[in-house]
């Protein structure tokens, strides 16, 4: 799916068509623009600014990122080309060590391993991550002497390719680093804003009304997850030196899920947070024995109900609308009455169009519907309603929602397991999500939306 700095610039073209039309329109009319009209380039204006700013900020963190991964060539701590000369990154694809092996060797008193270990962690130093380092994380690494140390990137990227749901929707929403030291996260708010009022008669007291602030509370969780290795395994198998690639990209692949599933289906209890379901926002019911996507009251006006009502009650729009990818595929297939599609191929310029389709993708941004990218994600739950057959769709601003997560952490351990000759690999890191508004998530549920026919 489109990275975040990707899904900025798509937004900031659209706010830039949107204003670019409504000066046209006044233009071909020769006239000057309504109340309505000013109102709304306000609005554009407003969200163009913030968004320019964003996108700003993500250009100048590159360029920074960039100039000092430079000066770690500069230096020699890391090479031009890392993934094929051996003075570059320590452990790659190519590599003939191995990562968990390395971990479990460095226990064992192997200096070799112990200095490829800590030469991975001085490629991690001081939060490096340039376009040409691809190996290099902003994150911290050594936590103690156990042998504990942040995974190479090309083992925490693998989940990627891995037949797992991967975490589109949580990947949507604003991700940010865990702050250390802490189990709760609260995220201030303004509980009642200020006020003003008419002056009725000069020289009399203004209104005031004092402003009050809260906060959102986000519990710190655990993501955890371990396999026990035959010690034959790591020191007699012909893969002994790329088992990180059989099980370490496994664990991350289930993290990845785990995330993305929490992110959707939490349940605030029970050591989950509060997943965007359950978070308190507007509940439409669709209910219909004939469901369809055109028509009045039929799926498509429902999600068009969906993004009114975030527009009246957070007074901002919202940025995106997830489903799962066999309500999309549904919503693919529908066609009008002369049997034309009615959701089009993108590069077929489609006129008068309910949607397009972008790509056909499997979890993802696929597509547009109501100017709004529609973002697949298999992580959706397929198992709602009274016969548990019901998928909802989710409408949401993805920014007011906000996901922490520490870095991901693996460990090597021999001592539980000696009696075995066997060892324990672990995987394991905190989150933490909050939700700052909830007139920002509007959920669609009811009979309306059964296990689709094709």
């Amino acid at each position: 799916m489109p990275n975040q700095l990707q899904m900025l610039e798509a937004r900031k073209t659209e706010i830039v068509a949107s204003l670019e039309k409504i000066i046209n329109t006044a233009e071909s009319f020769n006239r000057g623009f309504s109340s309505g009209e000013l109102t709304r380039q306000k609005t554009l204006s407003k969200d163009l600014k913030a968004v320019s700013k964003k996108i700003k900020e993500r250009h100048a963190a590159d360029e920074f990122q960039g100039r000092i991964s430079k000066q770690l060539r500069t230096d020699g701590l890391i090479g031009e080309k890392r993934f094929h000369t051996s003075g570059g990154v320590t452990y790659t694809p190519e590599s003939q060590h191995s990562y968990f092996h390395d971990m479990y060797k460095s226990t064992q008193g192997d200096s070799g391993a112990r200095e490829r270990l800590n030469r991975h962690s001085l490629e991690f130093r001081d939060g490096i991550a340039g376009n040409d380092a691809p190996e290099l994380r902003a994150i911290s690494t050594t936590y103690g002497t156990g042998g504990e140390f942040a995974p190479p990137l090309w083992l925490i990227d693998k989940y990627i390719a891995a037949l797992r749901p991967a975490r589109a929707t949580a990947d949507a929403i604003t991700n940010l680093l865990m702050p250390p030291g802490t189990d709760l996260l609260n995220v201030p708010k303004i509980a009642t804003g200020t006020a003003v009022a008419q002056q009725t008669n000069q020289n009399t007291t203004v209104n005031i009304q004092d402003i009050t602030t809260g906060s959102v509370a986000a519990p710190v969780l655990t993501v955890a997850g371990g396999q026990i290795i035959s010690m034959q395994l790591f020191e007699q198998s012909p893969i002994a030196g790329q088992v990180d690639k059989v099980i370490l990209t496994d664990l991350v692949a289930d993290y990845a899920r785990q995330i993305g599933t929490f992110v959707i289906n939490g349940t605030g209890t029970g050591g989950q947070p509060t997943g965007l379901l359950a978070a308190g926002g507007t509940a439409i019911t669709y209910t219909d024995a004939t469901p369809a996507f055109m028509g009045p009251g039929k799926i498509y006006a429902q999600i068009g109900k969906a993004i009114q009502t975030i527009q009246t009650t957070r007074f901002l729009s919202p940025t995106a609308i997830v489903m799962h990818p066999r309500r999309w595929a549904w919503c693919a297939v529908q066609v009008d009455s002369a049997n034309r599609a009615v959701i089009l191929p993108s590069d077929n310029g489609p006129l008068n169009a309910s949607g397009i389709q972008a790509n056909g993708a499997a979890q993802g941004v696929v597509g547009k519907m109501f100017g709004l990218p529609v973002i697949v994600d298999p992580n959706i739950p397929v198992n709602l309603g009274v016969s548990t057959n019901q998928d909802p769709i989710i409408v949401l601003k993805a920014d007011d929602s906000w996901l922490y997560e520490s870095t991901l952490q693996a460990q090597v351990f021999s001592e539980t397991y000696s009696n075995q000759l066997g060892l324990f690999a672990r995987v394991y890191a905190y989150f933490a999500l909050a939700h700052r508004l909830p007139q920002s998530i509007a959920v669609i549920n009811g009979t309306g939306l059964v296990a689709p026919t094709f």
